[in-house]
């Protein structure tokens, strides 16, 4: 949750999120989990996320953005001192910064301005309020002409923008393997949705793109493509043909976008399940593909293979697994990235099933 930045429409509850792990049953689980579809509840605001829209209602300008803190606890950023005691007065943590959120989203739409220009293939951006700055990930080994003349204009555009050098290009998650399987290449499932009687698995657009035609990894069929949309946007889905194929979104009953420093997991087809926090909303991504924006960034593991993987927390599906900032999880600078997956379903006009699969 960036509070200081907007956000697309919300999806009603009752939405969840999977990814292809135990086949031929597309499932969010392994088999040897033992988590099992939990009842449909109305989604109610998370207590810090109601708050903090209130405090930022009240605060205006003065608000810069909030996060939740390695202890759990919300921390509310503003720009003044009499705005820190009108949040400690509402029993949340204030902490007092130099820019409002204004100048940050000002500086990153004038980077987003230049997304796609030379010098930027392999770079992200984004607002990151725990550092009140607009990082500007750049490679470490990228040396080029190109991208030391987009630094420097970068840097130009206001003292907001903080460069931080990261082990790898920032670059899509795909590679051959066995999940759900496409003209010879593996992505994995984040979602199953329905709409009208018919169910749809959405994964990545990325992979979408690859192929028309999709089965699992024991080459039964899952389906067709329905839609596609990367970049830009980095979400697409799979019309399931296969009647016979069991599906379901296990444990997760709604989506949304938990505030920054939630804990987080990451679930896909090659490293499985992977834990982190959720470092920020809004983030500019440019793949050699083409720039998509408004991904989130975690922290959490992610590899080939994992793309259209599910983000998720607690009960709660977050978004898709789209792509990395370098190639060990364990590397300074590390961020995975996720479409939203509420924008993806609502684009697509859909819900996510509930219930147990089908026999």
């Amino acid at each position: 949750m960036n509070r200081g930045l907007p956000l697309k429409r919300m999806l009603p509850p009752a939405l969840g999120a999977a990814a292809l792990i135990t086949l031929p049953a597309l499932a969010a689980v392994p088999a040897t989990a033992e988590t099992q579809p939990a009842a449909v509840q109305h989604a109610q605001p998370a207590p810090p996320e109601k708050l903090a829209d209130q405090l930022a209602a009240r605060l205006g300008s003065q608000h810069a953005g909030s996060y939740v803190d390695g202890a759990g606890k919300l921390v509310v950023n503003v720009t003044s001192a009499s705005a820190a005691q009108q949040v400690k007065a509402a029993g949340v943590q204030a902490r007092v910064v130099e820019n409002g959120m204004k100048p940050l989203n000002d500086s990153k739409s004038k980077l987003d301005r230049l997304a796609g220009t030379a010098g930027t293939t392999g770079l992200s951006w984004g607002v990151d309020v725990m550092t009140n700055s607009v990082v500007v990930n750049v490679p470490k080994n990228d040396k080029d002409a190109a991208t030391n003349a987009f630094v420097k204009r970068a840097r130009a555009i206001s003292d907001t923008i903080r460069i931080q050098r990261v082990p790898a290009p920032a670059h899509v998650v795909l590679a051959p393997g066995d999940a759900i399987l496409t003209s010879g290449s593996r992505c994995s499932v984040s979602a199953i949705g329905v709409s009208g009687g018919t169910t749809y698995v959405v994964t990545a657009g990325h992979c979408t793109n690859i192929g028309a035609s999709w089965t699992t990894s024991g080459g039964q069929t899952v389906g067709t493509r329905q839609a596609s949309s990367f970049p830009g946007n980095d979400y697409g889905t799979i019309r399931v043909t296969n009647s016979s194929l069991p599906t379901t979104n296990a444990q997760l009953t709604q989506v949304g976008r938990p505030p920054v420093g939630t804990q987080i997991q990451k679930k896909g087809s090659t490293t499985g399940t992977t834990s982190g926090t959720i470092r920020g909303y809004g983030r500019t991504v440019n793949y050699q593909q083409g720039a998509v924006t408004d991904l989130i960034a975690t922290s959490a593991c992610a590899q080939p293979g994992d793309s259209g993987g599910s983000l998720q927390s607690g009960s709660t599906a977050i978004g898709i697994t789209s792509g990395i900032s370098g190639s060990s999880c364990g590397g300074s600078g590390f961020e995975s990235f996720f479409q939203p997956l509420d924008e993806a379903l609502q684009s697509q006009g859909l819900t996510l099933k509930q219930g147990l699969p089908l026999k």
